[in-house]
């Protein structure tokens, strides 16, 4: 049997030799197919991978404490979800107070504001009004000054600490602790520099600006949407932790018994299986497209391999001559087939690879090579070859 399959090999590549520029017209819709199932297998995996080691380094304990849940409906909202009232800092004060297996609970409000120092005057950013636990709950810390304190969330001091970006766009060499800068057109004190966090899918963790949330709301209005974030003793109790936060907050939004909750509490692994989900359809999606170009390229080896048949009738008539059994010349054309697609699905998961690093170095998205994507690859240009060189056979 391996004599066979070399001999049959060796006659199929004599034959692709002879017709260089036909079998590369043939197989290119194959090279393309498979090109686009490796680049977006390539991508998808890099995002993946990024996204839960991101995930990791920021924290995996954070509780996220929402009116409503990321992906909880499609398309426009809901009434019932839109009438949800947002949280107040009487809900975090209740959640330090009773809930003993919580080491820290912040809430945030935002506004999208402009920062400006002298003639410097940034883009438009997310300013976050929030307490001193922020630090804890979203694992940040300062390395240059210090942050805000409960008495300054108190007295509604008109203070802040800001992220890299920030200082670099606002103080590229001066050091920028103590220095007065406009919110909004208001005047805050910078008392701290949060440290370097990097980036999170692309988009950066350092352009953040934190206030007291008393003061974003004295300046800005009190009807500012806020939301809180908590964090467990320990990471062993997150699932007690989110226990006793829920029964606390029933009683805090007044949910009657029976009733479901009208709020959501979340983790890290939540967005992780939505975005999971969503990568998931777009995985079918993409194979889905992909797989027109394998059909195009399967049809080509079919139209190629009929002519083939049809031309070389001479040539089959003589190697039966010559004591050739029948399925010795089908095996001869199918091992052409198969070899004819199987360097199309090489040459495929070399471009494909060559494209998604091209997309890792001029986009912010990541890339990834999984052993399973090239062997599905490679799979799929074979049996391309298996099944369309199959039909044309039958006229042998």
């Amino acid at each position: 049997m391996a004599i066979e399959i070399r001999e049959g090999a060796s006659i199929a590549f004599d034959s692709l030799r002879t017709n260089k520029l036909r079998s590369f017209l043939t197989v290119l819709g194959v090279i393309i197919g498979i090109t686009a199932i490796m680049a977006m297998i390539s991508i998808i995996e890099g995002l993946n991978r990024s996204m839960k080691a991101q995930l990791a380094s920021l924290g995996t304990d954070v509780l996220y404490i929402r009116p409503f849940a990321p992906g909880a409906w499609v398309g426009q909202m809901p009434d019932s979800l839109r009438r949800r009232k947002w949280f107040t800092p009487d809900d975090a004060d209740a959640i330090r107070r009773l809930c003993p297996a919580v080491e820290a609970v912040a809430p945030l409000n935002f506004e999208e504001l402009r920062l400006r120092y002298r003639d410097t005057e940034s883009r438009l950013t997310f300013v976050i009004g929030t307490s001193p636990d922020y630090m804890v709950t979203n694992n940040y810390a300062v390395n240059n000054g210090r942050g805000f304190t409960e008495a300054e969330v108190d007295h509604r001091a008109p203070v802040c600490v800001l992220g890299v970006d920030h200082v670099e766009t606002l103080f590229p060499h001066v050091n920028p602790i103590g220095k007065s800068i406009y919110i909004g057109g208001q005047p805050f004190t910078v008392i701290g520099q949060a440290e370097p966090r990097g980036k999170f899918l692309g988009q950066s963790l350092d352009d953040i600006v934190l206030v007291p949330h008393t003061t974003l709301e004295k300046l800005f209005g009190p009807k500012l949407r806020m939301v809180l974030n908590a964090k467990p003793v320990s990471p062993e109790l997150i699932d007690t932790a989110k226990e006793q936060i829920g029964e606390v907050l029933r009683r805090q939004r007044k949910v009657q018994y029976g009733q479901g909750d009208n709020f959501a509490i979340f983790t890290d692994q939540s967005l992780v299986d939505l975005y999971s989900q969503i990568t998931g359809a777009f995985y079918l999606v993409m194979v889905a497209i992909s797989s027109i170009g394998l059909m195009v390229g399967g049809i080509g080896v079919m139209n190629i391999m009929l002519v083939s048949v049809t031309e070389r009738t001479r040539e089959i008539g003589v190697r039966k001559a010559l004591g050739a059994r029948q399925r010795d010349v089908l095996w001869q054309f199918l091992v052409e087939a198969m070899t004819l697609t199987g360097a199309g699905g090489v040459i495929g998961v070399v471009v494909g690879l060559g494209v998604g690093k091209l997309i890792d170095i001029v986009t912010p998205l990541s890339f990834a090579v999984p052993l399973w994507g090239i062997l599905l690859a490679f799979g799929s240009s074979t049996a391309i070859g298996l099944f369309f060189g199959l039909y044309p056979l039958r006229y042998e």
